[in-house]
């Protein structure tokens, strides 16, 4: 458990802060969403379920996404004090949520990976 947060406070260094750049933060957090879980091989749970979802096309579906982001933000960045995600838009690869909580709403769009994208 030591490696895990060792590895993560390094990999968010910088972003804690109040007065921290927005840019970095919704970098860092983008690329936690981005990643899905087994991809990284020292951190085998690092990521967002969300990637294992076939589609994201109902209401239903929608809700369940933000439940997975919110799981991995609180997992991984409870920093970021994420209270509340809701899915703006989902077109393709492409998923706009609206980060809300602790700091100032925030927009990211990232990118999903599919099943089919990872196999060989």
């Amino acid at each position: 458990m030591v490696g895990r947060i060792e590895t993560t406070d390094a990999f968010f260094a910088g972003t804690r802060e109040l007065g921290a750049d927005a840019g970095l933060v919704e970098e860092r957090l983008r690329l936690l969403l981005e990643v899905r879980p087994g991809e990284r091989a020292l951190l085998p749970s690092f990521g967002c379920r969300v990637h294992g979802m076939a589609a994201i096309e109902t209401q239903h579906d929608q809700q369940l996404a933000a439940v997975f982001i919110e799981e991995a933000l609180g997992e991984w960045a409870p920093w970021a004090g994420v209270r509340r995600v809701k899915i703006l838009a989902v077109e393709g690869v492409k998923i706009q949520v609206r980060l809300e909580g602790r700091a100032p709403m925030m927009d990211i769009t990232f990118s999903l990976q599919r099943e089919e994208d990872n196999v060989c």
